[in-house]
């Protein structure tokens, strides 16, 4: 007997109440909706690990709010490409042309997909280089001034390790918890430069 295909409900925000009567209003119940636990400012997305990792499978369907469910520009990038990879049809309300039914649609569908990552990739892109051109601006704005022998000395010092770390945390490979271990880095400045790195912030 062939696998039936699901369809799973994925929140991940503060405006958990919102999304999900969003949500409802296109299928999803009690038994089909995964809701992240939240530990601090921002959750470790341990239900999502297991939606991704376990319950999700080729053909079944994935349906969000929004983008930001997925974490940052760059994490949103990485998950769409997985799941494009996997078969796995991704379906975001607040992008219409997603609804598409995949099944009926697959070429338009990955053709929409292929659009909101190569869109996601201009956006990263935009941003590392306005955020190159202000460092720029501000650099010569006190090159000739006393403060200029401070500049660049970061507040804290990345470890050697930490790009391989956050790339383990994002895929999902390890707990925030074991790679505030391995970086040695504290909870709150971990997760500080965790929202920087996710957006494209830190070039390590």
């Amino acid at each position: 007997m062939s696998n039936v295909s699901k369809t799973y409900y994925y929140i991940s925000t503060f405006r958990t109440a919102t999304h999900r009567k969003k949500l409802m209003a296109v299928g999803a119940t009690d038994d089909n909706t995964i809701i992240e636990r939240f530990h601090g400012k921002i959750p470790d997305r341990e239900e999502y690990q297991k939606l991704k990792n376990h319950l999700l499978k080729s053909g079944d369907t994935l349906i969000i709010y929004d983008l930001e469910a997925l974490g940052g520009k760059r994490s949103a990038k990485n998950e769409l490409e997985y799941y494009k990879a996997h078969n796995i049809h991704v379906k975001i309300v607040d992008i219409p042309t997603t609804a598409i039914d995949y099944l009926d649609n697959p070429e338009i569908s990955n053709m929409i997909l292929d659009t909101i990552i190569s869109t996601l990739d201009y956006v990263i892109d935009h941003e590392i280089e306005r955020t190159h051109k202000r460092q720029t601006q501000g650099v010569d704005r006190i090159r000739d001034k006393p403060a200029w022998r401070d500049y660049g000395r970061p507040q804290v010092q990345l470890p050697s390790n930490y790009r391989e770390v956050m790339e383990r945390w994002t895929r999902g490979e390890i707990t925030a918890a074991a790679a505030m271990g391995l970086t040695g880095l504290s909870r709150t400045t971990f997760y500080r430069l965790a929202h920087q790195y996710k957006n494209g912030g830190i070039g390590v």
